[in-house]
């Protein structure tokens, strides 16, 4: 059992695939949490688009932020 949040509605018991949606979401420490009133956010609607969704929502680590504002810096000058 998982504390999944206040916004979590759980899929039908034989949606296999929305139980491995969910499941994938949790193991990248994505959750439904939230004061009750605004919502955790937009989540993947379907398992196809987790990968993308926590690739781009995954916290970047100090080097690749700071790669990415070199990056920027270095196409403003052109």
């Amino acid at each position: 059992m998982a504390d999944m949040g206040h916004d979590f509605r759980a899929p039908k018991h034989s949606d296999i695939k929305q139980w491995e949606k969910v499941r994938l979401l949790y193991a990248h420490g994505f959750t439904f949490h939230s004061c009750g009133c605004c919502g955790p956010g937009l989540r993947p609607e379907h398992l196809k688009e987790v990968w993308d969704f926590i690739e781009q929502e995954r916290e970047k680590s100090v080097g690749e932020r700071l790669l990415k504002i070199i990056d920027e810096s270095v196409r403003s000058r052109q």
